[in-house]
């Protein structure tokens, strides 16, 4: 366990995983302050009474030596030693010493520890678990003995492994404990008793077994109301904190519960990884759970071990639904696998026993050969090891995480000037953005703790963290676009971006590029936001509660290794004779079983069919040295050719379709190289210029977008142009796509013509670009230390606005809108923000918004911007009905950026074309279009070409000239000369008649700041 996994942790394997940088982040809280569990870091402030602390504690602890990775990295690899150690000891309950070791090392090499400490970085399961299954033996030998000190070190064992993961010790009592222990009650009911009843028949029988079985039901009763209580007094305050404030928030996907045969992804991840190492085992080793050991039945480990399994299928069949409910939705069921698999080990470990010292062995070298038998268990052994490695390794070959980021660039540019007086955000980070706050004082309103969330932007939306936005669809962008576009709610002055993605977006909603830190991360702010209060509201626990949460977790985990240095008696001694018949009947005094008792179940067992074919296989006699090497030349020429067929079947036939999929795989991925390989290149294509011209005409495609779905429509064959006698060398596919972008889903239809050559069908390309652009990418300035400069306010004055409803669709419900136009009034550029809102009759707003992607942010002096502020956020439900006035606020603050007006725009019926008359890229524009009457603007339509402008060249788009489904003004008002920032409000309904439209277009240049 420390050479094959503390190796891996000790050079930062865990930094790539998903959750191990979480725990990090809470351990670095309780360093700076062990007695307070309000964390204000995240979500505008939580308590840390949400999660068991024992895992944090220890990695608070260690970090005063090792550092916050270091500590980490001990303590992960300090609970594989402890969950090794009780697998062994767990193990010996009801399989033999021998099997139960083998069961450990099976531990050490096994696929889910693998993938559970390498590439989900689950540090409180592995603890936790280990301290329950060293638990377990204490509690089944003191329901055997009765020996009191046993009882101490179970119900010690018990509250540390509550203090390390509660839900372990509420689902391991069902799935560990209460197997274990039934086993061993029944064990009882075949070890007579002094006094026992004597008589025969039914009734008699049944008294007899009920009177054996006595002792062992009060004694395993008694643990369980002490691990009852440990369960509930040792995190009191976080049980409190549950029933005060549940989690009350749409459930977020998880790919455990999904269906595996729809989505084999998810089944590979969930389901195959951790079972592998024990496939080949699997049967052989749940045969043997019908067997009992020492007369203590193996059955409802077997039980608990299906039911697990079945639960760890996730939404395959609709049965762990029905079973687990509501916690259906909230639990994620990887865990009841990895519960399964550590529940095989010693199952597993009897198989491994017996290939090496009992059947399994007499029957492979009785028909192969010693040698055979032992390069077959040396290959199995090195088959292991590498499958392990292979798991441990997913992260480096398939990252789940970016690049490693470096924080003291950042943490220094937020701790200085003034910026830690407002909030950021990150994109792109993973989970790094969790080291990020361990490193910094500074406050975000995102988080990685989705349990913690209570802002209704977050809640209402089945998003696990606005950093990742674009991984959960349409809903996380649209969570993701209600705190960019009013980031004064929250305080959000910075967003901090290691992700292009989101950049289009961003600049869309008015923020402005400043520049980039050290490592790339590229810095954009929104001026104007206040800063937040020098006091946070926060919620105070009373002092007993923070007392309990300080002292009763780690005093448990402290209290159950003291407990080991109470010595146990030699022999557990013979209780005294009592005068109270209940006594008597509780007391232990079971006497050792006659050879012949305790076989009830075995002689059950034996009936099966499989059984007496098994003993008559395994009992054969040694095969001649001929026949011996016959079956092991076929065992071998089976081997080589199940792995011929299997690289045949992961080898994808030569085709059209499959060249197309995989080059725009590899383009999605950004693998240009392997892109350009399935490239015929025409006309002296050079790899950079195709990147170039890729990057230039793609737009939205190079960086800003995700592929999410891909069909090849049709395939045309034919033949080269002036060789006729090669038909069905050439073809064209006709491909349609579908690109997930920061504005939402964008499909295209494209013809891509293919040739095949000597190495397979290949992509014809040839140059695109007629000039090189001469400032193609520019790298964006780096940022300085120095302090932001004040905002300055410019006046920006509201010219017209109304109230309208429509419909987006026909037949949609109605939604509500402001619209109108603005003007900068001063005398300087001014970066503007645009924000309305609607009220009842009782003046209490209903909702508010920005105008987001539907205005010009970014106003010379005297220019104009038409807006909409559509009220279709979260928590946003407004029926017109309930609408009586509506206000609008236009605020301005001077700015040097987004001033560029080299774009010129016409109309051409119900499209529009752009044409680029600067000297760099537009590489994503954004286009509205007013629609006009004889009150001012009565809608703005909008829209983003989807490629790129290069200098000095147009490109169009569709953009319509009608106004929506149902359009119908609510509260009209024509404003003129009013001061800035002045609110307006309407109560009169009128009509519309559309009189012109107006164009206006921004762009956002990837290699400008």
């Amino acid at each position: 366990m420390i050479v094959l996994h503390g190796a891996q942790l000790i050079s930062g394997s865990f930094t790539r995983t998903y959750d191990a940088l979480i725990h990090v982040y809470f351990g670095a809280h309780y360093a700076r302050s062990f007695f307070d569990p309000w964390e204000s870091g995240w979500y505008t402030g939580f308590s840390l009474t949400s999660y068991p602390p024992l895992s944090h504690y220890l990695i608070a602890l260690l970090s005063l030596v090792f550092g916050l990775m270091g500590a980490f990295a001990l303590t992960q690899l300090l609970a594989l030693i402890g969950l090794t150690v009780g697998m062994y000891r767990f193990g010996k309950v009801f399989v033999t010493a021998r099997a139960a070791g083998y069961g450990a090392v099976l531990l050490t090499l096994s696929s889910a520890i693998a993938e559970t400490v390498h590439v989900f970085g689950q540090l409180p399961t592995t603890l936790s678990l280990g301290l329950l299954l060293n638990a377990i033996p204490y509690a089944a030998r003191y329901v055997q003995t009765g020996q009191r000190t046993l009882l101490l070190r179970a119900a010690a064992f018990t509250a540390a492994t509550t203090a390390a993961h509660h839900v372990t010790t509420l689902f391991g009592s069902v799935f560990f404990i209460a197997p274990v222990l039934l086993a061993v009650v029944l064990q009882g009911a075949s070890r007579p008793r002094a006094g026992e009843n004597a008589g025969r028949g039914g009734w008699q029988h049944l008294r007899r077994r009920v009177y054996r079985v006595l002792p062992r039901v009060y004694r395993g009763a008694l643990y369980g109301a002490l691990a009852i209580t440990a369960l509930v007094m040792v995190v009191l305050p976080y049980w409190l904190w549950s029933r005060s404030d549940p989690i009350t928030q749409v459930s977020i996907p998880h790919g455990s519960r999904a269906n595996f045969l729809i989505r084999t992804d998810f089944g590979f991840m969930f389901w195959l990884v951790p079972w592998a190492t024990l496939l080949p085992l699997y049967w052989d080793a749940a045969r043997r759970g019908l067997n009992s050991h020492r007369g203590l039945p193996r059955w409802p480990i077997l039980a608990s071990i299906l039911l697990l399994s079945l639960l760890g299928t996730g939404g395959t069949t609709p049965l762990p639904k029905l079973l687990l409910r509501g916690a259906f939705d909230i639990l994620t069921l990887d865990r009841f696998t990895f519960w399964a698999v550590m529940l095989m080990m010693p199952l597993a470990g009897l198989v491994i026993e017996s290939w090496r010292h009992g059947a399994w062995r007499v029957f492979v070298q009785a028909r192969l050969g010693a040698r055979v038998h032992h390069l077959l268990g040396l290959g199995l052994v090195t088959a292991a090891v590498t499958l392990s490695c292979l798991v441990s390794a997913l992260t480096y070959y398939r990252r789940f995480q970016p690049a490693f980021i470096d924080v003291a660039p950042i943490v220094r540019f937020l701790e200085s000037g003034g910026r830690d007086h407002y909030r950021y955000m990150v994109l792109g980070f993973g989970d790094q953005m969790a080291w990020l706050s361990a490193n910094t004082r500074v406050t975000t309103p995102d988080g990685n703790y989705h349990s913690a969330r209570r802002l209704p932007e977050l809640t209402a939306t089945p998003v696990e963290r606005l950093e990742g936005a674009k991984y959960t669809g349409v809903p996380g962008l649209g969570s993701l676009t209600q705190f960019l576009t009013t980031p004064a709610r929250y305080n959000l002055r910075f967003v901090l971006s290691n992700d292009a993605f989101y950049d289009p977006a961003l600049h869309a909603l008015g923020w402005s590029r400043l520049g980039t830190l050290k490592g790339g991360i590229v810095v954009w702010e929104q001026p104007g936001i206040p800063p937040l209060q020098p006091r946070l509201p926060r919620r105070e626990l009373p002092v007993w509660q923070r007392l309990m949460w300080a002292l009763l977790p780690s005093g448990a985990a402290a209290g159950a290794l003291l407990t080991l240095l109470v010595p146990l008696p030699a022999a557990p001694p013979r209780p005294r004779r009592s005068r109270w018949p209940w006594v008597r009947a509780l007391a232990e005094d079971s006497l050792d079983p006659p050879p012949s008792a305790g076989h009830w179940w075995d002689s059950w067992v034996r009936r099966l069919p499989f059984r007496a074919w098994r003993t008559a296989r395994l009992r054969a006699p040694r095969q001649r040295r001929s026949r011996r090497l016959l079956n092991s030349a076929l065992l071998l020429a089976a081997l080589l050719a199940g792995a011929a067929v299997t690289a045949a079947r992961l080898r994808p036939a030569p085709s059209p379709e499959a060249t197309v999929l995989a080059y725009w795989d590899a383009v999605d991925f950004k693998r240009f190289g392997d892109a350009y390989r399935l490239i015929d290149p025409q006309a002296g294509l050079t790899e950079e210029r195709w990147q170039l011209d890729l990057s230039v005409v793609g737009g939205l495609r190079t960086g800003y977008a995700k592929l999410d779905r891909l069909k090849v429509q049709s395939v045309t064959y034919g033949a080269p142009p002036g060789d006729r006698d090669r038909p069905g060398t050439t073809a064209t596919a006709q491909v349609h796509l579908t690109w997930f972008t920061a504005f939402g889903n964008i499909e295209e239809t494209l013809w891509q013509d293919l040739r095949l050559t000597d190495a397979g069908w290949r992509l014809s390309a040839q140059p695109q670009l007629t000039v090189r652009p001469p400032r193609r990418f520019r790298p964006v300035p780096t940022l300085t230390r120095a302090a932001p400069p004040a905002d300055t306010p410019v006046p920006v004055q509201v010219l017209n606005a109304r109230l309208v409803a429509f419909r987006p669709q026909s037949g949609e419900p109605e939604r509500l809108a402001v619209v109108g136009e603005a003007v900068n009034a001063g005398t300087q550029p001014a970066a503007v923000d645009i924000t309305a809102g609607v009220l009842d009759s009782a003046g209490t707003e209903l909702a508010r918004n920005t105008a987001g992607t539907h205005a010009l942010h970014w106003l010379l002096p005297g220019e104009r911007t038409p807006f909409r502020v559509t009220f279709d956020g979260p928590g946003m439900t407004v029926r017109p009905g309930e609408v009586r006035s509506f206000t609008v606020r236009a605020q301005g603050w001077v700015t040097a950026r987004g001033l560029d007006r080299s774009l010129n725009v016409w109309s051409q019926g119900d499209a529009v074309r752009v044409e680029n008359g600067g000297a760099a890229e537009a590489t994503i524009t954004n286009v509205l279009r007013a629609l006009t009457d004889p009150a001012g603007v009565a809608w703005v339509t909008q829209t983003f070409l989807m490629e790129a402008v290069p200098p000095n060249q147009s490109r169009s788009a569709p953009l319509g000239l009608t106004l929506p489904a149902g359009y119908r003004v609510l509260l009209p008002r024509t404003a003129s000369g009013l001061p800035p920032g002045s609110a307006l409000s309407g109560s009169a309904l009128t009509g519309s008649a559309l009189t012109g439209s107006a164009l206006y277009a921004d762009a956002f240049r990837r290699e400008e700041p």
